[in-house]
Protein backbone atom coordinates (compact mmCIF):
# COMPACT_ATOMS: atom_id res chain seq x y z
CA UNK A 1 0.00 0.00 0.00
CA UNK A 2 1.28 3.52 -1.22
CA UNK A 3 1.73 6.60 1.38
CA UNK A 4 -1.23 8.07 -0.19
CA UNK A 5 -3.41 5.13 0.42
CA UNK A 6 -2.31 4.66 4.12
CA UNK A 7 -3.34 8.21 4.27
CA UNK A 8 -6.94 8.12 3.47
CA UNK A 9 -6.79 4.97 5.56
CA UNK A 10 -6.08 6.97 8.39
CA UNK A 11 -8.16 9.80 7.62
CA UNK A 12 -10.98 7.44 7.21
CA UNK A 13 -9.99 6.04 11.15
CA UNK A 14 -9.27 2.80 9.56
CA UNK A 15 -5.73 2.64 11.15
CA UNK A 16 -5.25 1.66 14.66
CA UNK A 17 -1.51 0.52 15.13
CA UNK A 18 1.56 1.04 13.57
CA UNK A 19 4.07 -1.96 13.59
CA UNK A 20 8.06 -1.61 13.02
CA UNK A 21 9.16 -4.96 12.15
CA UNK A 22 13.34 -5.29 12.02
CA UNK A 23 13.87 -7.49 8.41
CA UNK A 24 17.10 -9.29 9.19
CA UNK A 25 17.26 -10.33 5.67
CA UNK A 26 17.73 -6.64 4.68
CA UNK A 27 18.92 -5.70 8.06
CA UNK A 28 16.54 -2.70 7.78
CA UNK A 29 13.07 -1.34 9.18
CA UNK A 30 9.26 -2.11 7.15
CA UNK A 31 6.33 -0.59 8.23
CA UNK A 32 3.13 -2.57 8.68
CA UNK A 33 -0.14 -0.75 9.58
CA UNK A 34 -2.79 -2.52 11.16
CA UNK A 35 -6.89 -1.56 11.15
CA UNK A 36 -9.42 -2.45 13.46
CA UNK A 37 -10.21 -5.92 12.56
CA UNK A 38 -6.24 -6.78 12.39
CA UNK A 39 -5.49 -6.78 8.53
CA UNK A 40 -1.81 -5.44 8.08
CA UNK A 41 -1.23 -3.18 5.31
CA UNK A 42 2.65 -2.60 4.42
CA UNK A 43 4.07 0.14 3.20
CA UNK A 44 5.28 -0.39 -0.83
CA UNK A 45 6.29 1.39 -3.62
CA UNK A 46 4.21 1.46 -6.85
CA UNK A 47 4.97 -1.82 -7.98
CA UNK A 48 3.85 -3.55 -4.81
CA UNK A 49 6.96 -4.08 -3.11
CA UNK A 50 7.71 -3.98 0.48
CA UNK A 51 9.54 -1.01 1.33
CA UNK A 52 12.61 -1.09 4.01
CA UNK A 53 13.91 1.91 5.64
CA UNK A 54 17.60 1.63 6.83
CA UNK A 55 17.23 2.82 10.60
CA UNK A 56 14.28 3.19 13.20
CA UNK A 57 14.05 6.70 13.17
CA UNK A 58 13.57 7.16 8.89
CA UNK A 59 10.65 4.05 9.55
CA UNK A 60 9.27 6.35 12.66
CA UNK A 61 9.71 8.96 10.29
CA UNK A 62 7.08 7.34 7.59
CA UNK A 63 4.83 6.92 10.23
CA UNK A 64 4.37 9.93 11.29
CA UNK A 65 4.06 11.16 7.41
CA UNK A 66 0.65 9.42 7.30
CA UNK A 67 -0.03 10.25 10.92
CA UNK A 68 -0.72 10.02 14.66
CA UNK A 69 -1.42 6.31 15.69
CA UNK A 70 0.39 4.27 18.24
CA UNK A 71 3.65 2.33 17.00
CA UNK A 72 4.66 -0.79 18.15
CA UNK A 73 7.58 -2.01 17.37
CA UNK A 74 8.90 -5.20 16.63
CA UNK A 75 12.63 -6.67 16.53
CA UNK A 76 14.38 -10.08 16.39
CA UNK A 77 16.96 -8.01 17.64
CA UNK A 78 15.83 -6.72 21.35
CA UNK A 79 17.98 -8.20 23.47
CA UNK A 80 21.13 -6.91 21.82
CA UNK A 81 19.51 -3.27 21.68
CA UNK A 82 19.67 -3.46 25.54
Amino acid sequence: MILSECRKLMADNAIVEARLVHDYLSAGWSVNFIDGEGNEYPITDTYGIPCCYDSLKQAEDIVHQVGNCPIHIDSLFRFAER
